[in-house]
């Protein structure tokens, strides 16, 4: 029988416990705050391992293997103290170790925790601004701004420059500036955020983020750059369009003692600003053109040479129309001017009205457009066919007038170049006819159409050879005995498919270098005369222009994966 007695007063009496077995708020929520901090590290290594080329499974291995050493110290040591070292040390050296190594193979504006890094996080985030002067003297970027009423050959006298170059925020226009040109970039986007300037170049038709810059810093840049085109500061809701140029200058030589190599001519670049204002601010686009590089030709286009023989026995006909359609930056202008270059300027009078006029041609009569000063397209039209022009590129046809007008100059002795917004070669009627063109008249004067787009090429530094497909091969009607091995960009390649090797850099790792055309040309021949007169049916024409061999855009792409050129999710990208 159990004594009740002594059963009670064993249960009332304490139940001897030793030291430990206790639970600490404070040390815990230490722990937890470690640990999400370590997870938010480890999930970065992981990430930024595989953007600039380090052996991502090594690392996290060293990571993983610090952080559980650290929670072992914690959790076993006696001392408090001893528990905490042991963890944030456990936690972040590994981290610490990763940050030491990556810097050691990156650029040096892509390095962390330098002075330069250290002073944009204080920028960015405590609001400490910091003079400009020290790194104002200590980079010379070879590059010299334009204002838009300067004389681009003599250097110095102008206020505007004058007023800008003491900006402290001047050396940091240089800086992007010079970036979007050494990166080949088309475009420069600066867009207003919350708390920063985001800056986007666009390169071979892809929009690619840059640093970002804190928000003083992408105002004071916006308004230094409205300045050098002429533009009113104080304007930031209604939209503003101006320009300005830059002179990209030689490379000083450090070797004071090398012999001076002969000074090439320098670059020029022309800038047309456009911005507008949005909800964070105001927006500005910049787009790049380079007045150095000469007009191209329509071999260096990446037509085929059957296409290429097509287009020259048009351009050079008496009397006509051709099309080029396509969307906003397809390359239709390009075409153009190398359409022009085909053609004689010296015993042909040609006359070209653009908006605005991107390059000088030598021996053409170019006007621009102004809308606000009421030259619109139509209104030059007119006057300039009583100046006894042989060939007129209209830049655009956007109205009845204008289509009616240039369909009317090619059946009266004129060879007209123009561009449509389309997207293929037949629904560039449907737009002439939705313009109110009557039918005859297209039938009457359009010789033909020309389809296009841009496609990236790849680079030819690091793409990279497969097999594809054979299920890819036969919806393409290709042979897998004949084409055996196609090629594709580096970011093209499946994740686990990926070597560590280090960012190719001809094509700064995004796989691609340079953009070609490819084309749809549509030849208008008597049957689909006769058919867009009698029955303007889309669906019809195209048939007809099928039969009478016309290939379509990525039929014609497929010639560029065949050659290793492009790649097929490069042509599914832009082709439909």
């Amino acid at each position: 029988m159990i004594d009740t007695f002594n059963l009670i007063q064993l249960w009332a009496s304490p139940f001897p416990r030793g030291e430990g077995f206790y639970f600490d708020l404070y040390s815990f929520g230490f722990f937890i705050a470690i640990y999400v901090a370590w997870i938010h590290l480890a999930s970065w290594v992981d990430e930024d391992s595989a953007d600039v080329g380090i052996d991502a499974s090594f690392w996290n291995m060293i990571v993983i293997c610090g952080a559980l050493v650290g929670g072992l110290v914690f959790w076993s040591s006696p001392k408090p103290f001893l528990s905490f070292i042991g963890l944030i040390l456990g936690a972040f050296v590994p981290v610490v170790l990763y940050i030491t190594a990556r810097n050691a193979v990156v650029a040096e504006d892509k390095k962390l925790f330098t002075p330069d890094h250290l002073k944009s996080l204080a920028e960015k985030y405590l609001k400490i601004r910091f003079d400009s002067e020290g790194i104002k003297e200590s980079k010379n970027i070879p590059i010299r701004f334009i204002g838009k009423s300067e004389d681009k050959n003599k250097p110095g006298g102008d206020s505007k420059i004058s007023r800008v170059e003491d900006s402290e925020y001047y050396q940091v226009a240089l800086e992007v500036i010079y970036e979007a040109f050494q990166m080949r970039a088309t475009d420069v986007h600066l867009e207003p955020g919350k708390d920063e300037m985001s800056v986007r170049f666009r390169i071979d038709g892809i929009m690619n983020q840059r640093e970002s810059l804190t928000r003083q810093t992408g105002d004071a840049m916006v308004n230094i750059l409205k300045v050098l085109a002429n533009l009113d500061i104080s304007e930031k809701r209604k939209p503003q369009d101006g320009s300005f140029s830059a002179e990209i200058l030689d490379q000083p030589d450090d070797d004071q003692d090398a012999p001076k190599k002969k000074s090439k001519k320098p670059t020029i670049l022309d800038f047309r600003v456009a911005t507008a204002g949005s909800v964070a601010g105001e927006k500005m686009v910049l787009r790049i053109l380079d007045g150095s590089k000469s007009m191209g030709s329509l071999k260096k286009l990446g037509m085929r040479d059957k296409l290429k023989d097509q287009i020259e026995a048009i351009v050079n006909q008496p009397h006509g129309m051709l099309i080029v359609c396509g969307p906003t930056g397809a390359g239709k202008s390009t075409t153009l001017y190398a359409c022009l270059s085909e053609i004689d300027r010296f015993q042909k009078n040609v006359i070209t009205l653009e908006n605005p006029v991107e390059y000088q041609i030598e021996n053409v009569t170019q006007i621009e457009i102004n809308p606000k000063a009421g030259k619109t397209f139509a209104s030059e039209l007119r006057s300039i066919l009583r100046q006894d022009p042989d060939v007129i590129y209209v830049g655009e046809i956007r109205d009845k007038e204008t289509a009616e007008i240039s369909c009317q100059a090619a059946q009266t002795g004129h060879m007209v170049f123009t561009t449509v917004h389309a997207n293929d070669s037949v629904t560039a009627f449907g737009r002439l006819l939705d313009l109110g063109v009557a039918p005859f008249m297209i039938a009457n004067s359009v010789s033909a159409i020309l389809s296009q787009r841009l496609v990236r090429i790849l680079c030819p530094e690091c793409k990279v050879k497969y097999r594809p497909n054979p299920e890819i091969l036969k919806k393409f009607n290709l042979s897998p005995d004949k084409y055996e091995f196609f090629y594709k960009s580096k970011s093209e390649v499946k994740p686990d498919e990926k070597d560590d090797s280090p960012p190719c850099s001809n094509c700064s790792g995004t796989g691609f270098r340079g953009r070609s055309g490819v084309y749809e040309l549509l030849v208008l021949n008597e049957n689909i005369k006769n058919l867009i007169r009698d029955n303007p049916s889309v669906g019809a024409i195209r048939e007809e222009a099928v039969r009478t061999g016309m290939k379509y855009l990525q039929e014609d792409g497929l010639r560029q994966v065949v050659a290793g050129n492009t790649s097929i999710q490069e042509i599914l990208r832009v082709c439909k």
